[in-house]
């Protein structure tokens, strides 16, 4: 009777999953990263990036998707052209976003949300026009990031899409660096995303 009663009730849930049209998949891509206020121009910092998700459609054309990835963040500026200025940060990320999507065409659907990061880890050397910042400086930054995150997607089929999106911190991530050549202004997290999707 119990087995009975549990075989109900997982097949209840598997109409209700299926009714409401749940789906789940992966994803991974390269991130292209900057930090504005940090006085230096350009989507410079490549990185990694890959997650899960699921979501659910309300409708055919509206619905929500949830995501857990990693990613790799930053800011970078190159020796070039005479100068031999260098600079180099390394931001790790777990970031859960909420985004509502549109699929507004056949192939093509926006998505926006928020969403919530958690810094790993900071690493790599981190210089400024004076020479390199001590280590406990760049320990500075907030736990948090707090982004709004925009995107465009395209359905290649009924599997795989790809994606590209921007993200920006809407809170600051550190405050300013004292005693440093930097500019004495707060410091956001930029960056422009391009990932292959898989759904299941």
């Amino acid at each position: 009777m119990k087995k009975m009663l549990l075989l109900v009730l997982l097949c209840g849930c598997f109409q209700i999953t299926k009714a409401q049209k749940f789906k789940a998949g992966v994803f991974a891509g390269i991130a292209a990263s900057q930090i504005s206020g940090d006085n230096l121009s350009g989507f410079n910092k490549p990185g990694l990036f890959a997650g899960v998700f699921t979501n659910i459609f309300f409708k055919e054309k509206y619905g929500l998707q949830l995501e857990l990835y990693y990613i790799q963040k930053g800011s970078r500026k190159v020796a070039k052209n005479g100068n031999l200025d260098t600079y180099k940060l390394n931001l790790q990320y777990i970031e859960m976003p909420l985004l509502f999507k549109w699929n507004f065409a056949k192939r093509f659907y926006l998505e926006v949300g928020p969403a919530l990061g958690v810094l790993m880890k900071t690493s790599g050397v981190e210089k400024d026009y004076g020479g390199v910042i001590p280590n406990s400086k760049i320990q500075e930054f907030n736990r948090f990031d707090y982004c709004v995150v925009g995107g465009l997607g395209i359905h290649i089929n009924k599997h795989f899409k790809v994606n590209i999106r921007g993200e920006n911190s809407f809170i600051p991530v550190r405050k300013p660096i004292l005693n440093s050549s930097m500019p004495d202004r707060l410091q956001y997290n930029s960056s422009l995303l391009l990932s292959l999707i898989y759904q299941i």
